[in-house]
């Protein structure tokens, strides 16, 4: 009887550990779907601000680029933690 119990034990406290998991998965999965929206229209801005740059000349074009660079970085970071959740 005791290793009956001692086994269900151990499927009790695996199944919970799995809940857990599914829960943190279902979680993470949302998270990086809030993430991508995000990123895209970041990634959507960038390109406005690229054909921006495109069209402008002088400081104004230098400055466009500045912003867009930093948009950039901005951007692979965000890419960047999503792979790490993958």
């Amino acid at each position: 009887m005791q290793v009956r119990e001692e086994l269900q034990k151990l499927i009790d406290r695996l199944n919970t550990e799995r809940d857990e998991l599914i829960l943190k998965a279902h979680l993470a999965k949302l998270e990086a779907q809030d993430e991508w929206r995000e990123l895209e229209g970041k990634l959507d801005e960038l390109r406005a601000k690229a054909k921006q740059a495109a069209e402008v000349a002088g400081e104004t074009a230098e400055d466009v680029l500045a912003a867009a660079r930093l948009m950039a970085e901005e951007v692979m970071r965000g890419y960047e933690r999503l792979k790490r959740l993958f």
